[in-house]
């Protein structure tokens, strides 16, 4: 970025694809590596958008076109473990144990959970050998970003823009997105966070009432596990700092505030069962991409137990609402 750009927004606005989502900041090793895989993606190059109908309507549609197959979709219905039996040929997956005790057994078990999850609590540690469980508990997946929701009674005016339709970084230079992630990586929460910020109800009306908007934003360098713990204190003054920040570029979002929740990375573990609350369900580093994601023995879909596949963002290509892993792990299952 020094060598190509001179202008500080321009490099900061050009950095932070390499950094959302990850451990990483402008200067970490893997950064320009993350940055062109993305580019990499589709017809949009990588460009982050919001699909028509919002992702409700991605969701309608997947669903709707599965149901039109014959597919049986539940909701509501947590599964404990993975059914796991073995014989002299050895071991297999054949089926999932609800949390009410049903069983529903399959030929094939496709698991959408992040691989520590799925190995070291579905599957358990006793069905996989001890090299393999190794690799899997030293996978690394702790989070650095929390997430912020403001309902609005109105649309927020940006300073220097005249409408804010597409995603906004408050980032100023790459120096502060590097010094936040130096405070997150000892384990304390940035006095300046930086942020991406859209407002969703402008793409889909059908998220607010009229005339109100929905504002959320991807804080960046959040660490999981805080100093001190994530106390309801911790979390309240996370809250005010991230606000604060946007209101240095929308000084009257204070007033049109009509609910704020914050979730952290700690929050996002407890509340959607992903390890470490990490949004990429494990690192985004050389030794955890592409032919090694998760690990290898697990990193092209089929697993170490036959009938036993992996399709969610902690297989390759990763993360991030694409349809990617599940779409080649359906390409291998059908082979």
């Amino acid at each position: 970025m020094d060598e190509t750009f001179d202008n500080p927004i321009l490099k900061a606005m050009l950095s932070w694809d390499g950094v959302i989502g990850s451990k990483n900041a402008p200067r970490s090793p893997n950064h320009t590596v993350l940055h062109m895989l993305y580019r990499m993606i589709g017809e949009r190059e990588g460009d982050h958008y919001i699909p028509a109908g919002g992702i409700d309507g991605l969701i309608s549609a997947l669903s709707n076109s599965a149901i039109s197959q014959g597919v049986e979709i539940r909701t509501g219905s947590p599964v404990a473990r993975i059914l796991i039996d073995g014989d002299k040929n050895g071991l297999k997956a054949n089926g999932i144990v609800l949390e009410g005790g049903e069983q529903l057994m399959a030929d094939r078990v496709v698991s959408a959970a992040d691989p520590k999850r799925t190995f070291l609590e579905l599957v358990g540690v006793n069905n996989l050998e001890i090299e393999f469980t190794n690799r899997i508990s030293r996978l690394r997946s702790d989070g650095y970003v929390a997430k912020l929701h403001l309902a609005l009674n109105g649309l927020p005016e940006f300073t220097g823009i005249n409408s804010p339709d597409g995603r906004m970084i408050t980032a100023s230079e790459m120096d502060a997105i590097e010094f936040a992630f130096d405070v997150a990586k000892y384990g304390d929460s940035p006095e300046k966070p930086v942020l991406e910020i859209v407002i969703p109800s402008i793409h889909d009306p059908s998220m607010a009432p009229g005339g109100h908007h929905v504002l959320s934003a991807h804080v960046m360098y959040v660490p999981h596990k805080l100093n001190g713990g994530w106390t309801v204190e911790a979390r309240a003054q996370l809250c005010e700092r991230v606000i604060d920040t946007i209101a240095a570029y929308a000084p009257n979002i204070r007033k049109q505030i009509l609910h704020k929740e914050m979730l952290t990375p700690a929050d996002i573990e407890r509340d959607f069962n992903v390890t470490g609350g990490h949004w990429h369900h494990g690192e985004f580093a050389l030794d955890q991409m592409m032919m090694m994601r998760p690990t290898y023995e697990a990193a092209q879909y089929k697993t170490p137990i036959p009938g036993l596949y992996l399709a969610s963002a902690g297989s390759h290509p990763g993360g991030g609402l694409m349809g990617g892993p599940g779409h080649n792990a359906a390409k291998e299952i059908l082979k």
